[in-house]
């Protein structure tokens, strides 16, 4: 997100008229300043405080367009005035510029994690602190967008580098491009200022064409894409070529007279103003939304500095704002840890005070990095830093450090989750009196004193405790591998579970009971697909077109193989956010079950199990002592969704609502820990672990539903 390797800024650039190659300093530009700091603080602020400035992310739109003009002005004057590009010296004084504050706070972060985060957000925060040290963590955020199993990731310390893996790249890549075009020039042997501008407008172009094509289809992905972004690095630099061919022609072409620079300058401020207060996390991102503010920085660079008293020149540059945008480096890096690290040291979420200490250090943090780490290494000469090889050799001796200790904080946690693994394991193949939903099954209640302080899996191995099994993964086809039980035996009825991710999360206790002898067990299950016909709530048309194509598979396969069936159970989440109304949500659900009621198949729905607003794993690892009331959710809060699946069932002969809430809940409260088992895998799935104990209680109720018996065929 930096922006910050300027020729305009106390950085030296190439191509002194009259001696070619010299560096002679270049000026500020106080509207770029101001920019850089109005960038910074909608980030900052955005992150504080999201409800006040929703659209504050496009912050780093605005740093995109910036780094664009500012280098592209770089490596053109540098190609006008000696007809070459020094990559290496380009690359080293970028290094010299990014790499010591951002593998500062890097260091720092990883230092903080070992301190106080717990070991169950160890190995998301060391794998993304390790990708931004190599510069490809938007490429992480990107697979993690779009994979299901990830997507519910709390943030890490490191996530907000992303934007600067994506700058990093454009540092590498775009010299290379602008080389390119240079050597063509020669080759053809036309105008070298020319050829670039015209390669850069085509770059520019298809960046921009795939931008929108790819937030319409994948916007999750197109969010952290680096091609999605280029055309925006690409906007600054066509008005850096052009205002560069504009002052070497033959005619000079005329200033913009007063008032309409001033009335440009307004506009694109305004712009931006209005894009962090009405922009929203629900707007497609980048595609057309990011030409607000992308064209609003390109018509303040445009205008400059009007001399005009209209103009909001006072405004740029009061002290404070070029300050600011001196230091909106190391702010932007400095505020995410706090934000993400103070909670965890807390013990609890951040209010307005908190929050306010946060903003206050952060600007206390970048202006000492700035004065003490940036400063002297961009321009200092110990230790032959301002050489090329001995930058490239600290570069790689930093990048190293950080990742042998985020490589040993993977590996520690790592080993930690094989020890708890081995200890669920052994307590579930020998589970004690009272174990899991046995302590909440109907009856005498079951009390174990031996079950207090237990936690099986504990917050370490939780992650790990999810219904994968071997034929069961998800694609967008319907699967006949994923089968438990003898297939041949006449005597047990054929079950099919299917649905979404919590269909999923209930199929350890049908295979339990498969492995009993009770059933033989089908299922077809997807992540964030129900078996219904509602449409997807995801706003990436890739995956909800995948969720459609899952959909027809498996409704074909259940045409196939109806037959076979006895019972089809089902579940889904009752979603946050809903792409319909409720009563669209429940004809969608009864809809797709009357394709096997009609057919005398009966339907068994399972309500969905409370929706924790926060991981209690995180709550669990920072208790002290494992109680049972440890973490424990009110049930009133426990259910804030509304589950269509309840009316459905009412509206469909031959369905039967399954509710189980009173294996979860209490008439008060709904336990993270019940029967020394941790009930929760994350906010909204339960633990492998703790559904399998629930098997003997689900299966005699089924049975005396009558939802076991075998249909004749």
């Amino acid at each position: 997100m930096s922006a910050t390797s300027d020729p305009a800024a106390p950085d030296p650039s190439p191509g002194a008229p009259g001696t070619p190659g010299a560096r002679v300093p270049r000026p500020v530009r106080p509207e770029i300043q101001a920019l850089r700091a109005g960038a910074a603080l909608l980030v900052v602020l955005y992150h504080l405080w999201p409800g006040r400035l929703p659209g504050g992310f496009m912050g780093v739109d605005v740093f995109f367009v910036i780094s664009g003009f500012l280098i592209t002005s770089h490596l053109a004057r540098e190609v006008t005035s000696t007809g070459r590009i020094r990559l290496g010296r380009f690359w080293a004084r970028r290094a010299r510029r990014l790499l010591p504050a951002a593998y500062l706070v890097l260091a720092t972060s990883a230092v903080a994690v070992f301190a106080w985060m717990p070991r169950l957000d160890w190995t998301q925060n060391f794998r993304e602190i390790l990708s931004s040290a190599l510069y490809v963590q938007n490429w992480r955020l990107a697979n993690d967008a779009v994979d299901y199993l990830a997507a519910d990731n709390a943030p890490s310390v490191a996530q907000h580098y992303w934007t600067l893996s994506v700058e990093e790249q454009f540092y590498v890549a775009w010299p290379l491009l602008v080389l390119v075009a240079v050597l063509v020039a020669a080759r053809l042997r036309v105008g070298q200022l020319s050829t670039v501008t015209a390669v850069v407008a085509v770059a520019t172009a298809a960046s921009f064409a795939y931008s929108l094509w790819l937030t319409y289809d994948s916007v999750s992905f197109a969010y952290f894409s680096t091609f999605t972004r280029a055309w925006e690095f690409g906007a600054g630099a066509l008005l850096a070529l052009l205002t560069l061919r504009a002052s070497q022609g033959r005619r000079r072409a005329p200033a913009l007279p007063p008032l309409v620079g001033a009335a440009l300058s307004w506009v694109g401020l305004l712009v931006l103003l209005c894009c962090g207060l009405f922009l929203t996390g629900s707007t497609p991102f980048p595609g057309f939304a990011a030409l607000l503010p992308v064209l609003a920085t390109v018509a303040v660079i445009a205008a400059g500095m009007p001399d005009s008293r209209l103009s909001p020149g006072r405004l740029i540059e009061l002290r404070p704002v070029q300050w600011t945008g001196d230091i909106s480096y190391p702010l932007y890096l400095w505020h995410w840890p706090a934000i993400v690290v103070l909670p965890v040291v807390l013990g609890h979420d951040l209010g307005f005070g908190a929050r306010v200490a946060i903003l206050v250090a952060t600007f206390a943090a970048a202006a000492a990095t700035k004065r003490f780490v940036e400063d002297p290494v961009r321009t200092g000469r110990r230790l032959g830093i301002q050489r090329s090889t001995v930058t490239f050799a600290f570069t790689a001796l930093g990048a190293a450090a950080i990742a042998v200790a985020c490589l040993g904080g993977i590996r520690s946690a790592d080993a930690a989750a094989d020890r708890a693994q081995k200890l669920t394991a052994k307590v579930s193949a020998e589970p004690p009196r009272c174990f899991g939903a046995a302590s909440m099954a109907p009856g005498t209640p079951c009390v174990n004193p031996a079950l207090d302080g237990m936690l099986v899996p504990d917050t370490t191995a939780v992650r790990r405790d999810d219904a994968s099994y071997p034929g069961c993964r998800s694609t967008n086809r319907a699967r006949g591998s994923c089968v438990f039980g003898d297939r041949d035996d006449p005597s047990l009825p054929h079950v099919v579970v299917l649905g979404d991710s919590h269909a999923r999360s209930v199929l350890p206790l049908f295979v339990r009971l498969a492995k009993e002898g009770k059933i033989f067990l089908m299922a077809q299950v997807k992540g964030g697909c129900s078996w219904s016909t509602n449409p997807h709530p995801n706003p990436d048309r890739a995956v909800a077109d995948d969720c459609y194509e899952w959909r027809d598979s498996v409704n074909a396969w259940l045409d196939d193989n109806a037959a076979d069936i006895d019972l089809v159970v089902t579940t889904a989440l009752a979603h946050p956010d809903p792409a319909s109304g409720p009563a669209d949500q429940v004809a969608g659900f009864a809809e797709t079950w009357r394709t096997m009621t009609d057919r005398g198949i009966p339907v068994a729905v399972i309500r969905d199990n409370p929706f924790q607003p926060a991981d209690t794993n995180t709550c669990l690892a920072q208790e002290r002592t494992i109680t049972a009331s440890s973490c424990a959710l009110p049930r009133s809060k426990a259910f804030p969704n509304y589950d269509p699946l309840i009316e459905a069932t009412r509206q469909v002969e031959n369905s039967t609502l399954l509710d189980f809430t009173r294996y979860y809940c209490s008439a008060t409260t709904c336990p993270a820990v019940i029967g020394g088992v941790n009930v929760y895998r994350d906010i909204s799935h339960i633990s492998k672990t703790y559904m399998t104990t629930m098997a003997p209680y689900v299966g005699a109720q089924l049975e005396r539903d009558g939802l076991l018996a075998k249909r004749r065929r």
